[in-house]
């Protein structure tokens, strides 16, 4: 059933993703309000269901035009399915959703089909996007990862874009410093202290989820990446998305985050990858019950976390 819905891109891939997408949310909030779920949460949940599945197409057409429509189809499934494996601690908010956003442009950005003999555009963009979500939390910083990797490659060791780079960084630094003195009548906002944590028993099911994507990343990458290494789009858009993944790690166990937000980073690359280890089995029967034992796992393990179910 999904591997037939969720073949390639479609009209009716979406329509399933989006009501996925939807049943998982009212699930979660099922389990968060005990059972008794009230009108405002219900409508909480339409909008979020929303807002996933607008993350889900940013991702999924992307891939279809730049990549790969095999690896747009398979996200469709694996966005709704992370929600159930997700740890909802966390919370959301415009700011939040605001960053994410500026990160799926950066991948748009990073993994353009570069027509000129340099990504002077590029560079600049990404530094602009970067040092935007710097400005609210400076640990951030570590993305500039992503545009410093043009460097790795020798043709694009210029002077020029070193240049470009850095007045992209010192420009937005400067115009976001100036709009938040008129905004708070601060230059900066507060940052946040390095602190390494523990991990806590309700985050188990994600941790699973995250060392699964660690391991489809490092050893199964499926063999559509390793025969179109040479198609720099989809090289790239598997070390974005490394990239984010690991930097999501290190934001959670170093606590690098404003507010209960944990794991929230993480949400858009364990799904990538979730989806990629899902494409990478071939055999449909393997592949249904793969991904009925991991909806299996993640409801019981939600029930049993709120004491809906006990064993």
């Amino acid at each position: 059933m999904f591997a037939k819905i969720f073949k390639r891109v479609s009209i009716q891939a979406f329509i399933a993703s989006f009501f996925l997408c939807f049943f998982a949310n009212l699930f979660i909030t099922y389990c968060m309000s005990l059972g008794d779920i009230k009108q405002d949460a219900f409508l909480k949940t339409v909008r979020f269901s929303f807002l996933f599945i607008l993350i889900t197409l940013l991702v999924s057409l992307s891939e279809n035009k730049k990549l790969n429509a095999k690896f747009g189809a398979t996200h469709l499934l694996s966005f709704p399915l992370t929600i159930l494996l997700f740890n909802q601690e966390g919370t959301f908010d415009l700011k939040r959703g605001l960053i994410g956003l500026f990160l799926l442009i950066a991948l748009n950005v990073y993994t353009r089909e570069l027509k000129q003999k340099q990504p002077t555009q590029e560079i600049f963009l990404l530094s602009v996007l970067i040092t935007s979500i710097s400005f609210f939390n400076y640990n951030f910083v570590l993305f500039y990862t992503v545009p410093f990797l043009f460097f790795i490659e020798p043709q694009y060791r210029r002077l020029k874009n070193g240049i470009i780079l850095i007045t992209g960084i010192l420009c937005t630094t400067q115009f976001l410093m100036v709009c938040s003195y008129f905004l708070t009548g601060h230059f900066f906002y507060k940052s946040v202290n390095v602190n390494t944590i523990d991990f806590q028993v309700s985050e188990s099911l994600w941790l699973g989820a995250i060392l699964g994507s660690v391991v489809i990343a490092l050893f199964f990458r499926p063999t559509q990446y390793k025969n179109s290494l040479g198609k720099q789009g989809v090289y790239r858009a598997f070390q974005f998305m490394l990239i984010w993944l690991i930097i999501s790690i290190l934001f959670r166990y170093l606590n690098l985050y404003h507010g209960n937000e944990k794991w929230l980073l993480s949400f858009i690359p364990t799904a990538f990858f979730l989806g990629l280890g899902i494409d990478y089995i071939k055999n449909n029967l393997i592949k249904e019950l793969l991904i009925l034992t991991l909806i299996i796992t993640a409801v019981s393990f939600n029930l049993y976390q709120y004491n809906l179910i006990s064993f």
